[in-house]
């Protein structure tokens, strides 16, 4: 067995502050957005650990924060691990840079569209509580590290259904000039589905801004005629790649992005005109027997089964 303590701050902003895991070696944790802490060592309380841990992480003192639950986290392959969780309101010093990823504070709203570990969502929702007494969480994860169980106090939970969801739906700034498309109906889908925001062309290593570019054949071809297939074949191997990581049945994608299109795209004209296709990342989630759905198509996600 393994004890670790995790703590998340917070600012009179809403804000926590969250650790995106992204310079550490061999990491389990990387590329996720997680609270600060670590491993207790011999012979320290949870309490002792987390002020030494936030210190040693952020360069914060601690001096107004609460015990807030256990999770008791059961892997496939790992030890058992518990997780002693707490908030904090109150510090003192100056944020320091972590050398284990980078610290950004983060709107407790917006935190469940970063990539985080799909058990988290279920404590987020615990914590936005302040009145919510101590608590018990179990959770599993399966080798491919998908949810597969949860226990509050005893009691399993009945897991959502997971949606894939172009990013920038949910509000994201990865559309090509920076930019989202935000729908609030979107964010509500999360009522009943745990949402899996992607961004396509971030992951085949695009960048945000970029010049825009439409599909053309079997090709995509940026406004300055550059040819980037290969970056939007990469990031729809991986967007199916973490699909089948999730086990998500269904996607809701961006109408007409040269990588997210459903059942219509820009020529490649780059006038505005639209013909009828699917984008790279729609095409090869489609064939895998994921199924689409744009934004136009929200109501019927809400009437959906399986």
């Amino acid at each position: 067995m393994m004890n670790y303590t995790l703590c998340y701050l917070e600012n009179e902003k809403q804000e926590y502050l969250m650790l995106h895991r992204v310079k550490k070696k061999n990491d389990i944790n990387h590329d996720k957005w997680i609270g600060v802490g670590g491993k207790f060592e011999e012979g320290e309380s949870p309490e002792e650990c987390v002020l030494r841990e936030t210190l040693e992480e952020t360069g914060l003192t601690l001096t107004d924060y609460r015990f807030r639950g256990i999770v008791t986290f059961d892997c496939e392959g790992l030890e058992t691990q518990y997780l002693h969780l707490f908030t904090a309101t109150g510090w003192t010093g100056e944020l320091a840079e972590c050398s284990e990823g980078d610290l950004e504070w983060v709107g407790k709203k917006a935190v469940y569209n970063l990539p985080i570990w799909e058990g988290d969502r279920i404590f987020f929702r615990l914590l936005e509580d302040p009145d919510s007494p101590f608590f018990s969480l179990k959770m599993c994860y399966d080798a491919n590290n998908r949810l597969t169980y949860a226990a509050l106090d005893g009691r399993e939970l009945p897991l959502k259904e997971k949606l894939l969801v172009s990013a920038c739906l949910l509000g994201r700034p990865c559309r090509y000039d920076g930019g989202s498309n935000l729908i609030p109906e979107v964010e509500a889908l999360g009522q009943r589905y745990e949402l899996i925001p992607i961004c396509p062309e971030h992951l085949g290593g695009l960048p945000t801004p970029r010049t825009p570019s439409e599909r053309v054949g079997t090709r995509v071809l940026s406004k300055a005629g550059a040819d980037v297939t290969a970056a939007f074949h990469t990031g729809a191997e991986l967007t199916l790649e973490a699909a089948v990581m999730h086990g998500v049945g269904k996607a809701l994608l961006k109408e007409r992005s040269p990588s997210c299109g459903c059942t219509c795209i820009y020529d490649g004209t780059f006038t505005g005109q639209v013909v009828p296709g699917q984008g790279v990342t729609a095409e090869r989630l489609a064939k895998h027997g994921i199924r689409l759905y744009s934004e136009g198509q929200i109501e019927g996600l809400l009437g959906a089964s399986e």
